[in-house]
């Protein structure tokens, strides 16, 4: 996951400062990946990414925006509205409506979280504490759902404090490496 400045991800992969998230070497470029549009909250979000090859393993990666998700049409943004509408009462109808998506696009995403809120909670608290060793405990929420979009909140706040700011599903994006909603047993980054 990169940043959704393409000047700034040339610049960065020019300086030699993109680790591959594979051995830990240095990325360069490679060409680019098919362009995508993905969904977003008002306008559709047109992204053409930078493919990268590894100096040392030579394994090629496409470096997807932070305002994307893995395998998921719409930007992270439009899933986390979905999400804290959802941890704020509303029903999957109801949530698709606000978000103006289909019916079973919502409906999945809001099983696939609910299925992994404990494992979100967990890994955003950790981050929390590893980007501010000050914070305090996050204040549970009083469900498993409501527990996760704290941590989210929290973890991209702090984030946002020690390394710039930048939207709070951005963070979890990143955070995250576009795993979020991922259905893969793939391990989210560690802290």
């Amino acid at each position: 996951m990169v940043g959704n400045d393409p000047a700034r991800v040339e610049a960065d992969l020019a300086a030699g400062s993109v680790p591959c998230p594979g051995c830990g070497g240095i990325l360069a470029r490679w060409s680019f990946a098919r362009r995508r549009t993905l969904r977003g909250e008002s306008a559709a979000v047109v992204v053409r990414p930078r493919r990268a090859r590894c100096r040392s393993c030579t394994s090629t990666h496409v470096l997807l925006p932070d305002v994307a998700l893995l395998r998921r049409v719409d930007t992270a943004g439009v899933i986390g509205t979905a999400l804290m509408a959802a941890a704020g009462g509303l029903g999957h109808r109801k949530v698709a409506e606000r978000v103006d998506r289909p019916v079973s696009t919502v409906r999945g995403w809001l099983r696939r979280f609910r299925s992994v809120a404990v494992r979100v909670a967990a890994h955003f608290a950790a981050w929390a504490l590893r980007l501010d060793p000050n914070q305090g405990p996050i204040v549970p929420a009083g469900s498993g759902v409501g527990d996760a979009l704290e941590a989210v909140g929290v973890a991209a706040r702090a984030a946002s404090l020690r390394l710039g700011p930048r939207p709070p599903w951005s963070w979890a994006s990143v955070l995250t490496a576009g795993r979020l909603l991922s259905n893969t047993n793939t391990p989210w980054l560690a802290p």
